[in-house]
């Protein structure tokens, strides 16, 4: 077997048979496992304790127990208290050896606790619900301070529409924006976004071309910044002209809470597929996650005609680079990561958050300039706190089968 196997299938084991252990020894004494604070009266122990024992077994599956399981010193109260009160001692022994098989398999695997917990979390099958930093903020936290920028909230939002004059195509508008976005030392100097078209094998499309949505924004050097709706503040951008798109780069200067601004880009696409084919079955919104971020916001806006999903979110890796290369999108490189998409009320979709300032005037901004009805509009979201840098993430959908 091989070692993550081993550590997945021995913990699984090892925490199941610690909630059998505790289910018996609770109903061996009459206990309810639903009634923490009874339990602690009537045994003399800690609510806190009885609450977390009653998590440990109530809990959906046994990764999910691991939160609340307590340690060592936590469990030989228990089973003292539950002697004194009469339990079996078979019972109580099979309590005591559940845990010492658990503390085995953190010993054998991983040494400790915490980094027990930590490789249980990279591999996909933990999930933290406690107060504590998760890896994934740790890893926002190190890298802002080892990069120098950081950014409260990143937005992209795709709009899909009919095209005019076309049943087989549809226009994409997307929305991409940084808000919050701060420098935390002056010399940082940092690209803020690309834009860029591509199809599923990451082929750029050569007859296709994005149009920025607010070409007369009066930034010749930077056409697809939306001036309107980024900050007074916000410092001149400089654009880049290369052979995989245009590229907005900041430049360095000040630091901190009075230097941070918001930026809003967008473009425009148009005469993609309406239909799926074997080549290209899905459409997506990508966003390269390639500054430390504390929250990311994907909304999908799509017209009534063109489906409703299924929407999948995938987080691509890049450890050795090549973040911007879509077709290193690859299994070997999927992260362990699950995110929920859910469907936003009403018609057309509510997508104002506090997180975006003034996002209602942006779609609005848009269904206009596309001369798009809101009303005929349906949206979905997906919101992930701390995406990991050097990172991709993709939100799709299929694509329906073309009428005969």
């Amino acid at each position: 077997m091989q070692p993550d196997i081993d550590i997945i299938d021995d913990s699984r084991g090892a925490l199941q048979s610690i909630r059998k252990a505790l289910i018996e020894l609770y109903a061996s004494v009459g206990a309810d496992p639903a009634s923490p604070q009874d339990t602690a009266r009537r045994f003399g122990i800690n609510r806190n304790l009885t609450w977390k024992l009653s998590r440990v077994m109530s809990s959906p599956d046994p990764f999910a127990a691991l939160n609340f399981l307590p340690g060592q010193q936590g469990i030989d109260l228990v089973i003292r208290a539950f002697q004194r009160a009469g339990a079996p001692p078979d019972v109580l022994a099979a309590l005591a050896e559940a845990m010492g098989r658990f503390n085995e398999v953190v010993t054998t695997h991983a040494g400790g606790r915490d980094q027990f917990e930590l490789t249980l979390e990279s591999t996909g099958v933990f999930e933290r619900e406690r107060s504590l930093e998760s890896g994934r903020e740790l890893a926002f936290r190190g890298n802002s301070m080892i990069w120098g920028v950081q950014i409260r909230t990143r937005l992209l939002c795709t709009f899909a529409g009919p095209s005019a004059g076309r049943c087989d195509a549809i226009d994409f508008v997307q929305v991409s924006g940084l808000f919050d976005f701060r420098r935390l030392r002056p010399q940082a100097r940092w690209r803020l976004g690309r834009a860029r078209v591509h199809d599923n094998t990451g082929e750029s499309h050569p007859d296709i071309r994005p149009r920025p949505l607010a070409p007369d924004n009066g930034i010749p050097h930077a056409p697809f910044v939306i001036p309107e709706f980024c900050s007074n503040n916000m410092p001149a951008i400089e654009a880049v002209d290369g052979p995989d798109g245009t590229e907005l780069v900041l430049p360095g200067g000040p630091v901190g809470n009075t230097a941070a601004f918001d930026c809003v880009l967008g473009m425009l696409v148009r005469g993609l597929p309406r239909f799926a084919d074997e080549e290209n079955p899905t459409h997506s919104g990508a966003a390269p996650i390639n500054a430390p971020t504390e929250r990311l916001l994907m909304d999908v806006i799509l017209h009534r005609d063109l489906g409703d999903g299924p929407f999948t979110t995938n987080v691509y890796g890049f450890p050795h680079g090549g973040l911007d290369s879509p077709a290193a999108q690859n299994q070997q490189n999927l992260l362990p990561i699950s995110a929920e998409v859910e469907e936003l009320a009403g018609l057309p979709p509510t997508i104002a958050t506090p997180m975006i300032p003034r996002y209602g005037q942006i779609a609005a901004r848009v269904y206009e300039q596309m001369n798009w009805s809101p009303k005929d509009f349906r949206g979905w979201r997906m919101s992930m706190a701390y995406p990991p840098m050097s990172s991709v993430v993709v939100l799709s959908w299929r694509l329906p089968t073309a009428p005969k």
